[in-house]
């Protein structure tokens, strides 16, 4: 909680600070495949021109929104033993049923949510 994230979708939006990790009362540290809010801290405003007109109501500075953590500096384990670990932590923006808000994502995603989350695998490039 409290730490600046970068926001990796097509929306405006460029970095935002964690307010909260969901799912758990007493969480305080968000892993990758975990819902938090997020408070919008600085928007591209050269992106911000080309978003709907319903959408750039609601990305403004301040405002909250729920995303999901994709990349994260701490170690993600998986089964065969391998971890891994990015140099960045990212979010995307979704809904409350985990749907991305945006139509693309940017960098590359781990197999393991594509697989959780269908919905995101139609939009990011998964890798192995």
């Amino acid at each position: 909680m409290g730490s600046i994230i970068k926001v990796v979708d097509k929306t405006s939006i460029v970095l935002g600070q964690c307010i909260k990790v969901l799912g758990h009362r007493k969480k305080r540290i968000a892993f990758m495949g975990d819902v938090i809010l997020i408070s919008v801290q600085w928007i591209n405003a050269k992106r911000f021109v080309f978003l709907r007109a319903r959408q750039q109501k609601s990305f403004f500075k301040g405002s909250v929104h729920r995303a999901l953590v994709v990349r994260s500096k701490v170690n993600y384990k998986r089964i065969n033993g391998i971890h891994i670990r990015f140099d960045e932590n990212a979010v995307i923006l979704v809904t409350k049923f985990v749907v991305p808000l945006s139509s693309r994502v940017y960098g590359p995603i781990l197999l393991e949510m594509c697989l959780r989350w269908n919905s995101l695998g139609c939009v990011s490039f998964c890798i192995i």
